[in-house]
């Protein structure tokens, strides 16, 4: 089972570890029986003293090794030789790093007395676990900031189903390799991108065996579920649909091709579910993508007010 870690580092080791591309990261010899329970898959946030910011969200790669040989890091009297790979899931630009102080309130692993008294005491280890539920809320707060971040996407007209899944297929800003989870990053990055915490492959509960494919919350309290079922068996995502329901999520959703609308309609004729579900087409989730989040970054235009110094005015286009 994976992992959940919170590294504390310097502005200028976190530059360093940038300027690597978070391939691997590093502590100092009194940590080695810490550094040596990463396992691959665990996931970590990376938080920045003394600017009191988060930065980067990583996953290990491989197991925990030992270096004194190879120098990566900035001081003079430590090699940092506990290390283990890594990759970046999320890093934010160098101008839009994660205030911490945005999040206390929510944290789980700070105590109320750390909170009240001095809650920076919380961060003085370089590498300490963390609840899932604390990373997943961090990992999320920086999604909304990157999903505000570069273009949107560019807005594609399609008639049929098939289009549809063509363009999908083909659009840069997506990383999956199928159509299944480029619709589940499409959902994660519109409910990121609307202030929701949104996630792919999130537990319909922190103790419960089930996963969504999709779901955003609000802080920590259930606002979407969503199944994506472009193959496989409808009667599984309805049944996880209906736990989500019976845990309190209000929106329930299932991403369908048209062709088998009539089979879910069959499935829930007499199931309650339907009072509460919608099903949507991989057409409409596109549709979301594309125009929506076009029509996001102009409704922040919209409604920005702030002095610039300028000399020509701004042309929306």
């Amino acid at each position: 089972m994976a992992q959940y870690w919170l590294i504390t580092t310097s502005p200028q080791n976190f530059e360093v570890s940038r300027n690597h591309n978070f391939s691997v990261e590093g502590f100092a010899k009194r940590s080695r029986n810490l550094v040596d329970q990463v396992g691959s898959g665990d996931k970590l946030v990376m938080y920045i003293n003394r600017l009191k910011r988060f930065g980067a969200a990583l996953e290990a790669t491989g197991a925990p090794y030992y270096d004194a040989e190879t120098k990566i890091w900035i001081e003079d009297d430590e090699m940092w030789p506990c290390r283990f790979p890594a990759r970046p899931i999320v890093v934010l630009p160098e101008d839009q790093l994660l205030d911490v102080r945005r999040l206390l309130p929510s944290l789980g692993f700070i105590s109320d007395r750390q909170r009240a008294t001095n809650w920076g005491l919380a961060f003085h280890q370089s590498l300490r676990t963390i609840p899932q539920e604390d990373y997943e809320l961090i990992e999320s707060e920086m999604r909304k900031i990157l999903a505000k971040e570069g273009p949107p996407p560019p807005v594609v007209e399609v008639k049929t189903e098939e289009q549809a899944k063509e363009v999908i297929m083909s659009l840069p800003s997506l990383e999956s390799a199928s159509l299944h989870d480029r619709i589940g990053e499409m959902l994660e990055a519109v409910g990121s991108r609307m202030e929701f915490n949104a996630f792919t492959r999130h537990k319909i509960t922190p103790e419960h065996s089930e996963e969504l494919d999709v779901a955003w919350l609000r802080e920590r309290s259930p606002a979407m579920a969503i199944e994506v079922q472009v193959t496989g068996d409808i009667h599984a995502a309805l049944r996880k649909l209906e736990q989500a329901r019976q845990f309190n999520y209000p929106k329930v959703i299932i991403v369908i091709e048209e062709s088998k609308l009539p089979e879910l309609n069959r499935r829930i004729r007499f199931d309650n579910l339907r009072f509460w579900l919608d099903a949507w087409s991989i057409r409409a989730v596109l549709t979301l993508y594309t125009s929506g989040m076009s029509f996001l970054d102009l409704y922040d235009k919209l409604l920005e007010s702030r002095y610039r110094e300028r000399t020509e005015v701004d042309f929306i286009r």
